[in-house]
């Protein structure tokens, strides 16, 4: 969901990276969004309805183009997946003038007022190589090209005047063998997105902390079919009293590591136990609980505030420390990632930052950001 690289930008004119050995003139727009994900086009929409140039810097190495359907998002009572949030999040910005640049920020600082941030390609990233389903990642690229999106060759500058951060965050889920098929059809990591689908269903906890103790219980609401599994060798990390709970409601408790997850055609089937016996529990759904890490690198480089886990502080209106500059999504959030709470953060970040723009006449007394 973000970018990053040395001096040199993407205008919102739709001109085509220089080629090598023409110098690449910086470019220069009202607002610059790290993120092309669902926190980042609503940001992109809402500021290029008030007549701002924006440019979206996106390396597609975001959740938004995993395989999961959302089923809790208002106004699509059969679901809709994020992969098509996406794609019509991309063509409704674009009908306002919003710019796309493919590439990934490698470097940012302060430009007197402004903001200079350096994109580079972002090929040759091993998380390129698993970012998303494939099939996803190529729709998302067909239809960049349709809108007129740039690619980055040789790194560019971009100066804005405001920033928007939507960076997201690194999921840590485990690797094996049709992992990628699996996130979002049977390998999930939010309840309250998808813990309805698991009504009736043989579902296993995979974490070792109170997140996943308390995943577990709140699964019960859903079904009486719970196991928790550390997934670790050194087996859980709360108070004896917990694992009772657990236990004293029902739900399995494995403190070992998980050897194998048995999956075919994106659906786990069963996970294989790390022991003597390789116990093999049948499953349907598997939620993990490996705390995701922030996207946070361009928001440091920036003197961002973050929070102990890595996660950027914002007030109500998504402004961080640094005047002008905003950030949304799960990028701000330990708890909240949702595709809803993504969307209002980013137009509540768009609204701040085109009042940012205004110039001092147009502000007067009293108006509000929004």
């Amino acid at each position: 969901m973000s970018g990053s690289g040395p001096a040199g930008a993407a205008s919102t004119s739709g001109q085509a990276v220089a080629q090598a050995g023409a110098p690449e003139p910086v470019r220069q727009v009202d607002c610059a969004i790290v993120g092309g994900g669902p926190g980042g086009l609503s940001a992109a929409v809402c500021l290029a309805r008030m007549r701002r140039s924006v440019l979206v810097i996106d390396d597609r190495d975001g959740r938004s183009l995993w395989g999961q359907t959302n089923r809790n998002y208002l106004g699509f009572p059969n679901g809709i997946s994020a992969a098509e949030i996406r794609l019509a999040g991309r063509r409704q910005a674009a009908r306002y003038g919003t710019r796309f640049l493919s590439g990934r920020v490698a470097a940012a600082g302060h430009d007197g007022d402004s903001f200079r941030l350096r994109v580079e390609a972002s090929v040759g990233d091993i998380r390129r190589e698993t970012a998303g389903r494939v099939a996803n990642v190529k729709r998302d690229e067909e239809l960049g090209t349709s809108l007129g999106e740039e690619t980055v060759g040789a790194a560019v500058d971009i100066v804005a005047r405001t920033v928007i951060l939507a960076t997201g965050v690194r999921d840590n889920f485990p690797r094996f063998l049709g992992w990628a098929q699996c996130v979002g059809r049977s390998l999930f990591w939010c309840i309250a997105c998808d813990g309805y689908e698991s009504t009736g269903k043989a579902v296993a906890v995979v974490g070792h902390d109170e997140d996943a103790v308390e995943t577990a219980l709140d699964l019960l609401d859903f079904t009486d079919r719970v196991t928790i599994v550390a997934g670790r060798p050194e087996g859980f990390d709360v108070p004896d009293q917990r694992l009772a709970d657990l236990r004293d409601n029902g739900i399995g408790v494995y403190p070992c590591a998980v050897a194998g997850y048995t999956n075919a055609e994106g659906r786990i089937e069963e996970l294989v136990l790390d022991g003597p016996d390789e116990t093999r529990l049948p499953v349907e759904m598997v939620f993990v609980y490996r705390r995701p890490t922030p996207r946070n690198e361009v928001a440091i480089a920036l003197g961002v505030e973050v929070n102990e886990l890595g996660h950027i502080v914002v007030n109500a209106e998504q402004h961080t420390n640094v005047p002008g500059l905003y950030a949304a999504g799960d990028v701000t959030s330990p708890h909240d990632h949702q595709i809803s709470a993504a969307v209002h953060e980013g137009n509540q970040a768009a609204c701040a930052a085109n009042y940012f723009l205004y110039r001092p006449v147009q502000r007067g007394t009293g108006k509000e950001a929004c």
